[in-house]
């Protein structure tokens, strides 16, 4: 064969490969007998993840991808599963919602009942594992989401940093609001993988905020954008 069927049968080749659909997997955090954290007006974390990967999945099939959830139904309590159920996927985004830490807490009453919350942070952040087997490409798209959330209005949270028991995360970017930690969804996955802390619901002005329709497709927006700028 020379070398200019050897070219076209590459150009082919990369055609085809341009012409399948990229696979995207959400996983939404938590499960109903564990739901996470309880926001400052007593809705449960998984309540807010599954509502954000809903509205996540809707941007991300509209633009072309193929969309795999993992965990929507809230039955899936092993996380060693959740990661190996993203297996062939060019992409896993974890989807949480955050709290804050227990000294920082305090209670008041909403609607009769007790809740407690925190003004203490504020933000998203992103966080990415080191043990990940495609960390490079991991903490591309992680930088890449971090930069497309500040740029539709959202601001990084940097309490996770703070030098206090059960913080203490390392910095990867520090200006995009990314963290290293070895998360067993992230860590164990063998695509590239990123959790996103996407706002904390324990504080009584961003929780209301986080459960909006327009909040969450901002979200959906940040998320596709860096999804095209780091899967090339």
């Amino acid at each position: 064969m020379n070398k200019s069927w050897l070219a076209l049968a590459a150009l082919l080749v990369a055609a085809l490969a341009q012409a399948q659909p990229q696979t995207i997997a959400l996983d939404v955090g938590h499960y109903l007998e564990k739901p996470g954290a309880t926001s400052a007006f007593g809705v449960t974390e998984f309540s807010y993840n599954q509502a954000l990967a809903e509205a996540v999945s809707e941007k991300l099939l509209s633009a072309g991808y193929t969309v795999r959830l993992i965990g929507d139904d809230g039955q899936a309590k092993d996380l060693h599963r959740r990661a190996a159920a993203a297996s062939g996927a060019d992409l896993l985004v974890s989807l949480h919602h955050d709290s804050t830490q227990l000294q920082f807490m305090q209670s008041w009453t909403v609607e009769g009942a007790k809740q407690m919350y925190s003004e203490h942070s504020k933000g998203f952040s992103v966080f990415v594992s080191r043990d990940n087997p495609q960390f490079a490409r991991s903490a591309r798209c992680a930088t890449a989401l971090g930069q497309q959330m500040q740029a539709h209005g959202f601001s990084v949270n940097a309490s996770h940093a703070e030098k206090i028991p059960g913080e203490s995360r390392d910095w990867l970017d520090e200006k995009a609001g990314v963290y290293t930690a070895d998360f067993t969804v992230i860590s164990e996955s063998k695509v590239p993988a990123l959790l996103l802390e996407a706002g904390v619901i324990v504080n009584r002005d961003e929780a209301p905020r986080l459960s909006s329709a327009t909040t969450r497709a901002a979200i959906g927006d940040a998320i596709l954008a860096a999804a095209k700028a780091c899967l090339q």
